[in-house]
């Protein structure tokens, strides 16, 4: 459950976020309707409970904000009614759980300055082209300035409560890397590699037949006589269409599965051995002749050799939500929530 995973980029998602996920419009009047792909649908008055947590209220027109920042991701258009009943109860879910860290935070005294409120909403303005941009959007939402506030100080305080709660808890030490080392040696192994030298008779994909067949023959020629013992680099020099190795005699560099400069090329290549010459392969852009330079086996990558921080904070990343999936379970078993 990654609910803290808002992307700073976005700005208007991010709004969005603030508006329907953390409950900015709590008590704001109508919200945009969300209906279902079906005419069967219950009552439209944005104040009608849908949900609450120990008494606390979440009505329709909150789950409709965050229906309409999430059904846009998915083309509500082609959501089936079960698929949209299943996004309903997930959004409906994810406003119960900021629901119930929103009230931790209060039983546990956290306060939210009113200069962090204003630096956020500072934030979220200037990730607008403009103040008119961001007044539209409020406008757009049906929103005042003092629901945006309220939403903000919401996320802040939730924001705080996982950070005091779970988040400044956790680290990962060098022991506990070498202990995942040691228990996921799949995890760390350098894929097979190779390197070859390639050669594209170019043939323009929306070519006749007769352009695509000349191309064929033409590399077929140029395969035959590096069959024969012609310099293969140097018919790359002289010959190849491709201008990003022609400088190189073709030579790709060492590359494992997936890199190759042509997918078409990949099944072939690893299948001959070195020196082996391969071709001609149709590709979207011509016809591909390769000579096999080298290849490498599979091996297993030394934990000295390993990014350090980077297995440190996927390490990190994966206990956190562990973490906090327990702590809010713990929280929720706690809470009288009631679904309607």
């Amino acid at each position: 459950m990654n609910f803290l995973s808002a992307d700073p980029a976005r700005p208007f998602q991010m709004f969005l976020l603030l508006t329907s996920l953390f409950l900015i419009a709590a008590g704001a009047g109508a919200a945009e309707s969300v209906n279902p792909p079906s005419p069967m649908k219950k009552g439209n008055d944005p104040s009608t409970p849908v949900a609450s947590v120990n008494g606390v209220a979440i009505t329709l027109g909150e789950l409709n904000r965050a229906m309409a920042e999430r059904i846009p991701e998915t083309g509500h258009r082609s959501l089936s009614e079960k698929r949209w009943t299943e996004i309903r109860a997930e959004v409906l879910d994810n406003l119960i759980v900021q629901e119930i860290l929103f009230q931790e935070s209060k039983r546990v005294g956290i306060k939210v300055s009113p200069d962090s409120v204003d630096k956020e909403v500072q934030s979220i303005q200037a990730r607008f082209p403009s103040r008119e941009a961001f007044q539209k959007a409020v406008e757009a939402q049906g929103l005042t300035p003092d629901e945006i506030r309220s939403g903000v100080e919401r996320y802040l305080a939730i924001r705080q409560l996982t950070d005091q709660a779970v988040l400044s808890k956790i680290s990962i030490t060098d022991d506990q890397m070498k202990s995942y080392y040691n228990g996921h040696r799949e995890q760390f192994t350098m894929p097979e590699q190779i390197r070859l030298r390639v050669l594209l008779i170019g043939v323009d994909p929306s070519g006749r037949s007769e352009d695509w067949e000349q191309g064929r023959l033409k590399a077929q020629g140029l395969a035959d006589r590096a069959k024969k013992g012609a310099d293969f680099a140097e018919l790359v020099r002289q010959n190849s269409d491709n201008t990003e190795f022609k400088a190189k005699g073709g030579d790709t560099g060492l590359v494992h599965r997936g890199r190759l400069p042509y997918a078409e090329v990949e099944t072939a290549a690893f299948a001959e051995p070195v020196g082996a010459i391969g071709g001609p392969v149709r590709t979207l852009y011509g016809y591909v002749v390769f000579q096999v330079e080298e290849k490498k086996p599979a091996q297993p990558m030394a934990f000295e050799n390993l990014n350090k921080e980077f297995l440190r904070k996927e390490i990190k990343e994966s206990a956190t939500q562990a973490k906090l999936k327990e702590w809010i379970d713990g929280l929720r078993s706690k809470a009288d929530v009631k679904i309607y």
